[in-house]
């Protein structure tokens, strides 16, 4: 339950401490005084929406600070385990702090936590019901939520199930629905698959193919000159009949014939002879580089094309040459795929209604038992309603059920769609709330439903932000006393104007505005018995504290509200 909690700085409250205690709290005080600032107050410290219009005129930060007693709550005690939080003595604290700058910080147990962390845990703790909430009742979409919160653990339990079943039919429905899609344009992708099949199936080619032919092309390339120019200067030299070979040896013999006729001649003639077995020595050197060469002009040529095809390829795969291997796999997967496409079908098909079968059979077990759930709560609403000043009132949670030619489609709560209907009046046929239930029925029609609710565990603390709009007189002392019999199950905060509620609670603050020199500050006060007397008789409209019979009054009320917990009590 919610121990304690200080305000700093928030809308008119500078700085505030407040004790709360087991049972039914009041806050009372005159409009405008600030007690929805308090009820804001908790709403920030449970992770609602930061406004920094919250923030107190003049001041940059504004914080919330709350103390609760988690010790019977094992749901929270986990949450805080998961995350190494450890809440001394069964307390947790939490804190949270905004800024003018925009600075939003949570702390739960003194450690800074994100804010939907925050939000996980406090929503297992309290329930805020403000003003206005009680129109989510209008909204057929929430009234299968209300119904199903009356539900014991069982029911969750199949609940439960029925969520699971509903995931993997969802799973296999979206797997059926992938493979139809593909079988529709299967014809087209496999004629596009086949021919690109048949394109790589030809190359053939393989890893690291690419990288040894480009090396092989690039040794080709080098040895296509070497022996261009090692024949033509072979050639030259001694290869052919007009080779430097052969005329050095003509010029030599010329030389020999006329060495009679002068010196010189045959000097020259021996110098040509020298040439001549130099050059001789040349074309030799040059032969054995031709005969050494291992050029293969073929391979070449068979090495180019080869290359030629496999650049094409990859232009038009967009890929290297070592991912079209491994494209053509995936190509031919997909191919094979695609063969054998009927197979798939025909099991997915069945997976898919097997799934679908489970989920119908878990949905028709919780629709039944939605169905005495219903046939529960309408009963135990009534009384309640009856006890409200509703007495002639029917209450109906209607099942309502698709056309016949519309098959209801899963979800994850099942199949059914629940609208309540009430007829206030007898006489009156059953219509749906939001076109019967006035303001002040869907008050206490909230309210009776969360008597309903009360014995079945859930929220430990329950605020009420003025749920008794709409309600006076005689009714005001039963919506008293329905709120005093929540609090003895739930710890219960309520914000009224009605004296009937005030004086039934176990504990009473008052909340006043008042200006101290330029500023004003809002306060709230825990009341004695004698300052309860003065707030009641207040509430009443004493506006004279010499006025006795409206204090008399108000005494009695308390008085008969004490009589009425002690005698609920036994």
């Amino acid at each position: 339950m919610l121990v304690s909690m200080i305000v700093r700085n928030i809308a008119l409250i500078e700085h505030l401490e407040i004790s709360f205690h087991a049972g039914m709290h009041v806050l009372s005080g005159e409009t405008g005084a600030g007690k929805s600032i308090l009820v804001d107050s908790i709403n920030l410290v449970l992770g609602e929406r930061a406004d920094r219009g919250l923030i107190r005129s003049g001041c940059d930060h504004a914080s919330v600070e709350a103390l609760m007693d988690v010790s019977r709550c094992p749901s929270v005690l986990e949450l805080l385990s998961q995350q190494q939080l450890e809440a001394e003595g069964g307390l947790m604290s939490i804190r949270r702090e905004i800024s003018t700058e925009g600075r939003n910080l949570c702390r739960v147990c003194g450690v800074i936590v994100p804010l939907a962390f925050l939000k996980q845990v406090t929503e297992r703790l309290v329930d805020v019901h403000g003003q206005h909430d009680h129109q989510s009742l209008l909204n057929e979409k929430n009234h299968l939520a209300f119904l199903d919160a009356f539900g014991d653990a069982d029911f969750a339990s199949l609940k439960d199930e029925v969520a699971s079943a509903y995931g993997q039919w969802r799973r296999c429905s979206a797997a059926y629905a992938a493979l139809r899609r593909e079988n529709a344009k299967r014809a087209e992708r496999q004629a596009y698959l086949e021919t690109r099949v048949r394109d790589l199936d030809e190359a053939a080619i393989s890893v690291g193919e690419a990288d040894s032919l480009s090396a092989e092309a690039a040794r080709f390339a080098g040895a296509e000159k070497i022996d261009r120019a090692v024949r033509a200067a072979y050639g030259l030299v001694s290869g052919s009949e007009e080779s430097a070979l052969d005329k050095l040896r003509l010029a030599g013999e010329d030389m020999r014939r006329i060495c009679a006729y002068d010196e010189r001649f045959a000097a020259l003639a021996d110098r040509l002879d020298g040439a001549f077995y130099e050059v001789e020595e040349l074309g030799r050197a040059l032969r054995d580089i031709l005969e050494a060469q291992n050029y293969d002009a073929e391979r070449d040529e068979a090495v180019r094309e080869r290359l030629d095809l496999i650049r094409r390829l990859e232009r038009r795969y967009g890929a290297p040459a070592d991912e079209l291997a491994a494209l053509h796999e995936r190509l031919r997967a997909e191919l094979e795929h695609l063969d054998g496409l009927d197979s798939a079908l025909k099991r997915a098909e069945a997976e898919y209604r097997q799934k679908l079968r489970v989920y119908r059979d878990a949905a028709a077990r919780l629709t039944q038992q939605r169905t005495e759930l219903a046939r529960s709560l309408e009963s135990a609403m009534e009384r309640e309603l009856a006890d409200l000043g509703m007495a002639s009132t029917r209450f109906q949670c209607v099942f309502q059920t698709p056309a016949p030619e519309k098959r209801a489609v899963p979800t994850a709560e099942g199949d059914d769609q629940v609208c309540f209907y009430i007829s206030p009046n007898p006489g009156e046929p059953l219509k749906p709330l939001d076109r019967t239930a006035s303001g002040g029925e869907l008050s206490r029609l909230m309210l009776a439903m969360k008597a309903v609710g009360a014995e079945h565990g859930g929220i430990p603390t329950m605020i009420f932000d003025e749920i008794d709009t709409g309600i006076s007189g005689h009714i005001a002392a039963v919506v008293a006393r329905k709120m005093a019999a929540i609090a003895r199950y739930h710890q219960v905060l309520c914000v009224t104007h009605l004296a009937q509620i005030a004086a039934m609670a176990d504990t009473q603050y008052v909340v006043k505005k008042q200006v101290v020199g330029e500023r004003t500050f809002t306060t709230a006060q825990e009341l004695d018995p004698e300052g309860r007397v003065e707030e009641v008789a207040r509430l009443i409209g004493v506006t004279d504290s010499r006025q006795q019979s409206g204090l008399d009054h108000a005494r009695n009320l308390l008085v008969e509200s004490r009589r009425w917990k002690t005698q609920a009590e036994a």
